[in-house]
């Protein structure tokens, strides 16, 4: 009877133990799982009349991270892309979920839609994630209105971190410059004429090679900005304002998120999305 009691004790044990270490790896496996695919869409658009009577800061830096990814498009490629396995690849309207938004904000007279798509990536924590890039609006010279990087990341909430600027522009016409602006960096995927063509064996070649030469575009962009001051040469435009947007905001999948701010807003919503089976 003693030994049955025994057995009985020593299995009950064992069971308990394979539950606790059960439950463990359950809670390691619950909060890993939050990295994975998802499919991210983003509007970004700014009202045309500033009512808020602000004066912003001109005292602003304005940058883009070296670990930075662009959207493509998949029409401009020469092979066929298949968007459930591919990544920071622009989705077709049809699969873009905010598309009654974006129309509701191009209807009214008071906004002006900058920025609306939709892509599907991997996110990853903060130190692993890409910056994506940002661009929208009409063109002034090597510019356009809205300018900048996202990024994305999860950890125990998905987080969006914004790096957008808006650029106000007016045709130069000899007026008065009664405010300095920083110079505005060129964009790192900006087509150079007569670029070298690089030739990498490793992903970690490429971000190296690519954060060099987003540094050297933004010198190379503040150097003729100085250089074209110092010969005389006159800028076909001139910066009016400049509105920085740097913000960080935890969400949860499935929702919609707004950001407010007097001049721009954004809207973002990130979906779980489970791919076919990956190569």
């Amino acid at each position: 009877m003693m030994y049955f009691c025994k057995k009985l004790y020593q299995s009950l044990m064992g069971l308990a133990t394979l539950l606790l270490v059960s439950n463990s790896l359950h809670a390691q496996q619950s909060a890993s799982n939050h990295e994975g695919w998802y499919q991210v869409e983003l509007i970004v658009f700014a009202r045309k009349e500033d009512t808020s009577q602000e004066h912003w800061p001109s005292n602003i830096k304005l940058r883009y991270p070296g670990d930075w990814v662009e959207l493509k498009d998949p029409a401009m490629s020469d092979v066929k892309i298949d968007l459930t396995k591919e990544a920071f690849y622009r989705l077709p309207a049809s699969e873009r979920q905010l598309n009654a938004q974006a129309q509701k904000l191009e209807r009214n007279g008071r906004f002006e839609l900058l920025f609306h798509s939709a892509w599907r990536q991997i996110i990853t924590n903060k130190k692993s994630s890409k910056a994506i890039l940002i661009s929208g609006g009409p063109t002034s010279g090597k510019h356009q209105a809205l300018e900048g990087s996202i990024r994305v990341s999860v950890a125990t909430y998905l987080e969006l971190q914004t790096n957008l600027w808006f650029s106000q522009f007016d045709l130069n016409v000899g007026q008065e410059v009664t405010q300095s602006w920083p110079e505005i960096p060129l964009r790192p995927n900006y087509p150079a004429v007569g670029g070298n063509t690089l030739s990498l064996d490793s992903d970690l070649e490429l971000d190296q090679a690519l954060a060099k030469e987003n540094q050297q575009g933004i010198s190379a962009n503040v150097d003729s900005g100085t250089a074209a001051k110092t010969n005389g040469a006159v800028p076909e435009y001139i910066t009016r304002q400049i509105i920085l947007l740097q913000q960080e905001r935890d969400m949860r999948s499935g929702e919609i998120h707004y950001i407010d701010h007097p001049v721009l807003g954004v809207i973002v919503q990130v979906t779980p999305y489970p791919p076919t089976t990956l190569q």
